[in-house]
């Protein structure tokens, strides 16, 4: 494990947070929240309409395209917050629609279609035992590969307070209890018999050693890519999810539906609607659709079972 973070983190992110805003370092986007229900779920949507505002850079025919910039080889002072061993700096995100959104972010450049490495997963339950804001948890989140949400190809692993309160699927899910197929460690990854799209959820113990996390990992990881492989995707997208009481992942399809852009958060049950419109599709046409629209269909217990 990494050394972990100094117990006045959760006053440094707050206070970088403030300042960043203050001097316009950090772009925070108001935003307002719908729940919409699914089944014994409910999806809590963020409306920014201010986010389909922004206009989109153009360039001339005869203009010849500029490298694409990367923001984490060479983080912004105003949003640095501090190196977490010798691989990994924290930094603020700075187009932020929740407060004391940060980053888990690599010091040299890794792509960001690499699966999480055993030092990545001791670096993320590093990062989750930060209490950022009162009342919350914290849920990390990762989109690897072109259709899962990501944005930026420097591997990157995302933090946003979430409510205590607020169960999302991959809790639900964990309270079935009903077995996908026994995995190599001796436990049962778990899915919502309610959702139409492949996902997969394991507990996490108290205090787990590296090899509890990367076991788990693995073990998820070997199902999302059968799925992958089962549905002749050519590339490896998917979502991962994690909180301390759980790990969570869902292979990926596409990378939105109906205009409706899904990252990892949406797969476990926030999603984002960039306008009123955008809302009112999620409403109409269900959040349980949206999401098994962008991600990949599920395959009986036998069929795993026969490939491991």
């Amino acid at each position: 494990m990494l050394p972990p973070l100094s117990d006045t983190f959760p006053d440094l992110i707050r206070s970088k947070f403030s300042s960043a805003v203050d001097v316009g370092s950090l772009t925070f986007t108001p935003s307002t929240e719908k729940d919409v229900p699914a089944g014994d779920l409910t999806f809590r949507v963020r409306v920014a309409p201010s986010l389909a505002q922004k206009p989109v850079p153009t360039r001339r025919e005869d203009e010849a395209p500029k490298p694409k910039f990367n923001p984490f080889l060479n983080p912004e002072p105003d949003l640095f917050l501090c190196d977490l061993g010798d691989r990994y700096s924290l930094i603020l995100n700075k187009f932020s629609i929740v407060p004391y959104h940060f980053l888990c972010i690599t010091k040299k450049f890794e792509p960001q279609r690499a699966p999480l490495s055993e030092e990545d997963l001791s670096a993320t339950w590093e990062c989750l035992q930060a209490n950022v804001e009162s009342g919350s948890r914290l849920l990390a989140f990762y989109n690897c590969g072109e259709l899962s949400g990501a944005s930026q190809e420097h591997k990157h692993i995302q933090f946003i307070p979430v409510p205590h309160d607020l169960r999302l699927l991959p809790d639900i899910a964990l309270s079935y209890g009903i077995p996908v197929s026994k995995d190599a460690i001796g436990q049962f990854p778990i899915s919502h018999p309610g959702v139409a799209f492949a996902h997969f959820v394991l507990p996490v113990p108290k205090n787990p050693s590296t090899d509890d996390l990367v076991m788990r990992f693995s073990s998820l990881l070997a199902r999302t890519l059968t799925i992958l492989r089962e549905q002749g995707q050519r590339t490896i997208s998917f979502n991962f999810a994690m909180t301390k009481d759980w790990m969570f992942l869902a292979p990926r399809g596409q990378e939105s539906y109906g205009g409706v852009s899904v990252n990892a958060t949406g797969m476990v049950g926030l999603l984002l609607a960039k306008s009123e419109e955008q809302l009112d599709f999620i409403k109409n046409t269900g959040p349980l659709e949206v999401t098994a629209r962008v991600g990949l269909p599920r395959i009986t217990e036998d069929e795993q079972q026969h490939d491991y």
